[in-house]
């Protein structure tokens, strides 16, 4: 079955089409609130200082920090560019992932340039969309990608740069199986393990499960903790008290 997936994944990587990013389908996405920051301006713009804290390719540049919020997240964006050139405005609490020579994963932020009729103030919606695999030639939604990638719920966090870590979401009639999922980018490797563990994801909180955490050479999925060399489980921590 491993082997199936991964032959997959590898012919989706290799398929790369540039593509606008869709809002998320109704009944997942969070409700959204106005937005007062400017919407986006023309696709070449006048650089302010970057933020040195992400490291990113040689000609890549992050500027621009603003605030974006809905009533159940928040965080903020920047403006990513290469050569000066527009790429997206992306979140940085997920950041901007270098997984290949000149291969970036993110997420956007979206922000409508139509104004909100019913606002006071001069007002834009603004939400986080889907991550996605970013080249200078491709643009592929995570989601089309990875086996089990949920664009709302599988919190990835990245590992090592080249390596994701994330929720494997089974859908079910009722319920979604749930998976310790890892890929590295560069080498093709894909790992899973079901957790034993189900969940009917009735929520519109984006971070209902936590983003992975490393710790040496443990992996924690919530209270699931796996070993990162074999991928197996080692122990269940007990609830947070």
């Amino acid at each position: 079955m491993r082997a199936v997936l991964i032959a997959v994944l590898i012919l989706a990587l290799l398929v790369g089409c540039a593509e606008p990013e869709p809002q998320l389908k109704p009944g997942t996405a969070p409700h959204r609130v106005p937005d007062t920051a400017s919407a986006p301006g023309p696709k070449r713009v006048q650089d302010t200082a970057p933020l040195a804290q992400v490291a990113l390719p040689s000609g890549y540049t992050l500027t621009d920090t603003t605030d974006w919020a809905t009533n159940t997240d928040y965080g903020k964006r920047a403006i990513l560019r290469r050569g000066g050139v527009v790429i997206d405005t992306v979140d940085l609490t997920f950041g901007v992932a270098a997984v290949g020579e000149d291969s970036l994963v993110f997420l956007p932020v979206h922000t409508d340039t139509v104004p909100l009729s019913t606002a006071s103030v001069l007002s834009y919606d603004s939400f986080p969309t889907e991550h996605v695999l970013w080249t200078p030639v491709s643009r592929r939604k995570l989601r089309d990608l990875l086996p089990f990638f949920n664009a709302f719920f599988s919190s990835p966090s990245i590992a090592r740069q080249s390596v994701i870590l994330y929720w494997g979401l089974g859908p079910g009639d009722k319920t979604n199986r749930l998976y310790a999922m890892r890929y590295d980018f560069r080498t093709a490797r894909l790992d899973s393990l079901f957790l034993n563990r189900e969940d009917r994801l009735a929520t519109d909180y984006r971070y209902h499960l936590g983003p992975p955490q490393i710790h040496g050479n443990e992996i924690s999925f919530d209270r699931a903790v796996l070993d990162g060399t074999t991928w197996l489980k080692i122990r269940e921590n007990p609830p947070a008290n």
